[in-house]
Order: structure tokens, then sequence, then C-alpha cells
């Protein structure tokens, strides 16, 4: 092989591999009838505690296009955890057409599903799906904890408690001497 080929070769590589680029997000996906919905949390990994949200992308396969927002009017979504539901409601999440979120705070760690019921355009649906599973605080937190506001300055209250009883003890030296003066 001469040293053109191995450019050609090099270059091509290189093409494929910035146009072959996949989102590296922890969605999941659902086919329903005639639509995939592609679903996850906005921010990864979820961390109780943390504001955070539900968002879903909805696809048309039959022409591979996005779902418009008047398909997804009937479309139910719940969240549910441990027995309780909430519905959500979906607002548009992005410019581009067929993304959906919905603001929620997961305050337990632990695995939440999404319930999506009604209708997609003209196809019922009912399923339910889980999502990744909501870390605890601890399994992020850098440092592991920050200190109490007490513990912070416990420090300085030390030293100030010291000083005070050095000036107490220095006033009454003071006075025992005026008081041996008389």
């Amino acid at each position: 092989m001469n040293k053109t080929t191995f450019i050609h070769a090099g270059l091509i590589t290189l093409i494929a591999l910035l146009l072959n680029f996949q989102l590296a997000l922890a969605h999941e996906s659902v086919t329903v009838g005639d639509y995939e919905i592609v679903y996850g949390w906005v921010n990864e990994p979820p961390v109780a505690g943390q504001l955070n949200g539900v968002e879903i992308f909805v696809t048309n396969t039959t022409n591979n296009e996005p779902a418009e927002e008047d398909a997804i009017q009937s479309l139910t979504v719940n969240l549910t955890y441990g027995g309780e539901s909430k519905t959500l409601t979906l607002e548009p999440g992005f410019e581009e057409p067929g993304a959906f979120r919905a603001t929620v705070l997961p305050t337990i760690p632990g695995l939440y599903s999404i319930r999506f019921g009604g209708t997609l355009g003209e196809t019922a649906v009912d399923t339910e799906v889980e999502l990744e599973e909501v870390q605890p605080p601890d399994a992020v937190q850098f440092p592991a904890s920050y200190p109490a506001p007490e513990s912070r300055n416990a420090g300085a209250t030390a030293w100030l408690t010291w000083l005070a009883i050095l000036l107490g003890l220095v006033g009454i030296g003071m006075g025992l001497t005026a008081l041996r003066k008389k």
C-alpha cells in the first residue's frame, strides 16, 4: 500500500467517526402502535433532592417524523414511586418538534416508573416503563459532606471563649490589685 491509500483510508475513517455519533444518554424507548416514545430523566444521573424532569421524544414510525403537539394532547403521563402517583404536565421541551418535558423533584432514591396512558394520535396507549434509578445525594456529592454551620464556626467560637476568659482573669487581677492598694 502506498502513502496516498493510507491517507484516503485515514480520512474515510475520520469522517465516518465524526458522522457516526450517538447521544450517550440513559434514555430508553418503547414502541406503541405507530409511535416510538424515547423517555428518560432530563439531568442524569438523577439525584434525590435535586430538581429534575422527565423528557420524552415521540416519533411516528410510519414516516419517521416527530409527533406534533396535537398528537400527544390525549397522552397521559404518570410518574409513580412506591404506590404513589403524580400526573405530569408535558410542555414542549425544545425548539424541536416531538420533544416534551415535565419538571419534577424526585425526593427519594430508588426506581421510578412512568405509566403512559390515553391515546397517541389514534393509537390507544397503556404501558408502564422504568426510569434510570434515582441516586442518593451522597452518591455524587464531593466532598462527601459540608460541615454544619456550628462546626465551621467552632474554631472561632473556641478562640473567642478563651479570649473572654483571659480578659476576665485580667480584669479580676486588676480589681484585686486596686483593692490591695487601698
